[in-house]
C-alpha cells in the first residue's frame, strides 16, 4: 500500500495529514495559535493536492480513486477533528465543549459523506458552508482575542462549534471549486498565519 504515496498528489495529501496531526498535538498541549497555523497549512496542502492531481494526465484511475478517499480523510482531520479537539482542550474538556466537538465532527463526517456520494450541483456549487471555513473562524477568534476587547473566548469557541455545525448542513449555495476559491483559501490562510504568529 505504501507505493500509493509515491504519487505526487497523494504525497501532498499525506503531508497534509502530518500537518493536521501536528495541529491536534499542539492544541492538546495548549499551543492554540501555532496549532491553528498548522491547520491552515494542512488546508493549503489539501488545495495543492487537487491541483497536482489535475495536472497529472497519466495518473491511473486506481491511484485517483485512492487519492480521493485519502483526501476526504484529510478534510475530516484538519477541518473537523482538529477544531473539535481545540475547542475541547481550550475549555478544559468540559461537557458543553464535548457536545460542540461532537456536533462539529458529526456534521463534518455527514457533509463529506454526502458530497462523496452526490458530488456538487450541476452548476458547480455545493450546499452549506465548506468545512475549511472552520479554520478561518478559529483564526479570526484568536486574533480578535488579542486585538479587540473580546470576552469569554472559550464560550465563543463553543458557540462557534454549534453554529458552524448547523451551517455545514444547511441548504444555501456556496462555491464548490475553482481558482477563485483556491485563491481565497490561500489569501485567508496566509493572512491568518501571519496574524497569529506576529500577535
Amino acid at each position: 500500500m505504501i507505493r500509493y504515496l509515491f504519487d505526487a498528489a497523494n504525497a501532498i495529501t499525506a503531508l497534509g495529514l502530518i500537518l493536521a496531526t501536528t495541529a491536534i498535538y499542539l492544541a492538546l498541549i495548549g499551543r492554540f495559535e501555532i496549532g491553528i497555523c498548522f491547520g491552515l497549512w494542512a488546508l493549503l496542502a489539501d488545495d495543492a493536492d487537487g491541483m497536482v492531481a489535475k495536472s497529472s494526465p497519466n495518473r491511473s484511475a486506481l491511484m485517483a480513486q485512492l487519492g480521493g478517499a485519502l483526501d476526504g480523510l484529510l478534510d475530516l482531520v484538519y477541518a473537523a477533528v482538529f477544531p473539535a479537539v481545540l475547542i475541547l482542550s481550550f475549555n478544559a474538556f468540559s461537557v458543553l465543549a464535548l457536545l460542540a466537538a461532537n456536533c462539529l465532527i458529526l456534521s463534518g463526517a455527514l457533509r463529506l459523506s454526502y458530497f462523496s456520494t452526490f458530488g456538487l450541483d450541476a452548476d458547480g456549487f455545493g450546499r452549506g458552508l465548506p468545512l475549511n471555513n472552520n479554520l478561518f473562524v478559529l483564526a479570526l477568534l484568536f486574533v480578535a482575542d488579542h486585538h479587540l476587547p473580546v470576552q469569554g473566548l472559550g464560550n465563543l469557541l463553543i458557540g462557534a462549534g454549534f453554529v458552524l455545525s448547523v451551517l455545514h448542513l444547511s441548504n444555501f449555495k456556496f462555491p464548490g471549486t475553482g481558482s477563485a476559491v483556491r485563491l481565497g483559501n490561500l489569501t485567508l490562510a496566509a493572512a491568518g498565519s501571519v496574524a497569529l504568529l506576529t500577535k
